[in-house]
């Protein structure tokens, strides 16, 4: 008995640890949304860029962090899932599934407090609470039923990408044809051009529809790979570093084909969408071979350093809050009039980072919880066993 408690403590770990890397490195991505124009997301010559070290930035950014830290948090709160209700259970608690959606719907709600009050697009909260009903559902279904999913989610991702690129001429303009389908005749508006303020109905409508897969995808790629005992760190080491290297050497050269095809057709409005479905589909992959990379790392490095980042994962929901709120103050009221490069913007990252991992791991030596993780349970079980 005492054996089975320490191995699931060690997952506990090895799981916080790996959240707290994840939201560590969101700020990277997270603080480009609040620094520059909503193109520079997709368009990066169109904003912060004034030497070679900002494209230096963009292509490691893209190629090794883009998507991934989303796609690591995004298979955490999948597995998650699972867990707590498992955890419910051994608790006592009569019916774990509605405890757990009506967490959820508490998740819901500050997802949406977070887009109001932090004049985000859309919230990583908002769409893990909107899914977490469809995975809770299939929690239990076969691997081979949930991997078949998987892929038709992947696919309708990437088709759905082809087709809107279609509805596209080369200058980023609707084509006179879907005119008839989005009323507004808008083209890809701000999403590639700094000149433009806001999304027309076409191409918020493919944002809405990638965003939706992209996140549902990666929750159920958490729910396989916590069943395939890969999430949780158990595996023997030769296994893992054979899945470690076949995921990278398969995810990193997809991964380049973006950023690459860009460059050379010098961010032409033509291949806007297309040109990202490589890098969303080298996101799979790589986040399975980050899993195992840093499985290994917690396994090697020292408990001191270890403990930083598993407070961090303990209090994500915090730090992911606390992220926004920095971001909108220093980008949106302190320095609302100065126009950042990407190496700058770096500079924020860095200071949050030293912030964040220094306070998590005070915090924690004091509380068993984050503050706004302690909220969170707290609402969750107002009604006691029921």
């Amino acid at each position: 008995m005492k054996f089975v408690s320490k191995s699931i403590e060690n997952r506990i770990e090895n799981l916080d640890f790996i959240r707290g890397v994840a939201i560590l490195g969101i700020l990277i991505m997270n603080s480009m949304i609040f620094a520059l124009p909503e193109s520079a997301n997709w368009n990066h010559s169109s904003s912060g860029i004034d030497s070679y070290f900002d494209w230096i930035l963009i292509f490691f950014a893209v190629i090794f962090i883009d998507g991934k830290m989303m796609g690591l948090f995004s298979i955490l709160f999948g597995a998650g899932l699972l867990l707590f209700v498992d955890s419910a259970k051994k608790k006592g608690y009569k019916r774990p599934v509605m405890l757990s959606l009506w967490r959820n719907l508490l998740l819901l709600s500050f997802g949406i407090l977070h887009i109001i009050f932090m004049f985000v697009f859309i919230d990583i909260l908002f769409l893990y609470a909107l899914l977490s009903p469809i995975i809770l559902f299939l929690r239990n279904r076969s691997l081979y039923l949930l991997m078949v999913l998987f892929i038709i989610v992947i696919s309708i991702s990437t088709f759905s990408g082809i087709y809107f690129q279609g509805i596209f001429d080369s200058n980023g303009n609707l084509s006179e044809g879907a005119k008839d389908i989005f009323l507004d005749g808008k083209g890809l508006g701000s999403y590639w051009f700094s000149t433009q303020e806001s999304f027309g109905e076409a191409i918020g409508s493919y944002t809405a529809i990638m965003y939706f897969t992209r996140v549902f995808s990666l929750m159920l790629l958490g729910v396989i790979l916590y069943r395939l005992n890969i999430l949780q760190g158990n595996l023997k080491i030769k296994t893992n570093n054979q899945i470690l290297i076949s995921s990278l050497l398969i995810g990193i050269p997809i991964s380049m084909i973006t950023p690459i095809w860009l460059s050379l057709e010098n961010y032409n409005p033509g291949i806007a969408i297309v040109s990202y479905i490589p890098l969303y589909l080298g996101t799979y992959p790589m986040v399975i071979g980050y899993i195992c990379l840093l499985t290994l790392i917690y396994k090697k490095i020292s408990p001191k350093v270890s403990d930083l980042f598993k407070a961090c994962g303990r209090m994500a929901f915090t730090n992911y809050i606390t992220q926004s709120i920095f971001g909108a103050l220093v980008f949106y009221f302190l320095f609302d009039s100065i126009e950042f490069t990407r190496k700058e913007i770096i500079i924020f990252v860095l200071a949050v980072w030293i912030i964040q991992i220094v306070w998590s791991k005070f915090w924690l030596n004091h509380y068993k919880q984050g503050p706004l993780e302690w909220f969170w349970r707290k609402l969750t079980y107002i009604n006691g066993k029921n």
